[in-house]
């Protein structure tokens, strides 16, 4: 649900994922502010490690910071917290402190991937941000 502050609008994020990588792109003359979120990850195949991977990229794709890597054994899960959250969940495996202000601006997408992900695997990130225009 959107909702208008002054100076900004108060969106939900959702992505989710299986097999391949996910990202939020923040749309043209925009700028945000990441507050919280919540990642969740679950290997149901039984074969293989995965290596899981969060990172922001500049207009260009280039890496521009990594927010996590990490390799996850098969049939395991993991929950990891972004930032100080809202939800209320004490399963929380690690969290990730957020800069004071985590902003990113036009063409600067947050992306999740899954390496060598198999058909059983999900993944997803929820959370909320600001929007601005810029």
């Amino acid at each position: 649900m959107d909702k208008v502050l002054p100076g900004g609008i108060y969106k939900d994020l959702l992505l989710e994922g299986e097999t391949e990588d996910v990202a939020f792109e923040v749309p043209a003359n925009r700028v945000i502010e990441l507050l919280y979120g919540e990642y969740k990850v679950s290997t149901a195949a039984p074969e293989g490690d995965r290596l899981l991977r969060c990172r922001v990229l500049a207009n260009d794709y280039s890496k521009l910071l990594t927010l996590f890597e990490f390799t996850l054994a098969a049939s395991l899960s993991k929950t990891i917290d972004f930032g100080i959250s809202q939800i209320i969940n004490t399963m929380v495996d690690d969290v990730i402190q957020l800069p004071s202000r985590f902003l990113l601006t036009a063409g600067m997408s947050l992306r999740f991937y899954i390496m060598n992900g198999q058909v059983g695997d999900s993944f997803s990130f929820s959370g909320k941000y600001v929007e601005w225009i810029d």
